[in-house]
């Protein structure tokens, strides 16, 4: 086993104990960076199972606290990325109160999400798990040397299978699932010490297109509240346009990054 996983396994239970203060401050990105080290620890921890020791309940445990940081996260995601549709929005198609009712709701929807954050970090299940982490990856003995091939495999078949498809809903949860795997496969490269550059602006490209498919949800549901309000809906469907005029970008995109990621796979 690879002296430099155990390094990033340790490295990364304590960025989750190090982040905590300004988790609960609310800082800028700060549960962003929080659930990125509890996804990267899970998701080496399930790639690594054949060479590392038994991690017992950590995988659970680490899915889980992921669970509690992500509506706060997805919050503070679709706001930014609809306002900054809004912001190329011109003037006079922007009618009605739309700034306010996003900036509202998403609002709204962190602070309660920080509510469950806050219990979360409060409560000994946490502290018992930070523990467990960094007791596992310091007495975590070295093993035979990892292979991703079979996560390499994964990454190629998904990606096979999600490009030829045609654009809907079927294509979207395949473009997720090649999203996922492609995302394992840069914790993995980064875990071994080995970063990989293309992998990395797949998985970004691919992260890209899954946050419009969930803004064109959020989108609807915002018009709808407008419409219950006795608001004007119309904005909300021309930010909706604007979504589907990038995703028509996003084919072209993904290619191309494909054609760089797949030499490393």
């Amino acid at each position: 086993m690879s002296s430099a996983l155990l390094t990033s396994l340790l490295a990364k239970a304590e960025k989750l104990e190090e982040l905590e203060p300004a988790v609960r401050a609310d800082e800028p990105d700060a549960v962003h960076q929080m659930r990125v080290a509890a996804r990267t620890l899970r998701a080496n921890l399930r790639t690594f199972a054949d060479v590392l020791p038994d991690s017992g309940d950590l995988v659970g445990e680490l899915a889980w606290l992921g669970d509690a940081l992500g509506p706060a996260r997805e919050a503070e995601v679709m706001a930014e990325v609809v306002l900054g549709l809004l912001a190329r929005t011109p003037e006079d198609l922007v009618v009605g109160p739309v700034r306010e009712r996003v900036e509202q709701v998403f609002g709204l929807d962190h602070e309660s999400a920080l509510t469950v954050v806050a219990e979360t970090l409060d409560s000994e299940r946490y502290h018992e798990l930070v523990r467990a982490l960094k007791a596992y990856a310091e007495s975590a003995k070295p093993g035979r040397k990892p292979d991703l091939s079979k996560l390499h495999r994964k990454v190629r078949r998904r990606m096979r299978a999600a490009l030829p498809m045609p654009h809907g809903p079927e294509r979207d949860v395949a473009m997720h699932d090649a999203r996922k795997a492609t995302r394992r496969a840069r914790y993995a490269a980064e875990a071994l010490g080995h970063p990989s550059k293309p992998i990395k602006a797949l998985a970004d490209v691919l992260g890209e297109e899954h946050d419009r498919v969930v803004t064109a949800t959020a989108l609807t549901d915002l018009a709808a509240g407008a419409n219950q309000a006795g608001e004007n809906a119309f904005t909300y469907g021309v930010l909706l346009g604007l979504v589907r005029c990038d995703s028509r970008k996003f084919d072209k995109q993904v290619r191309k990054a494909w054609r760089k990621a797949r030499k490393e796979l």
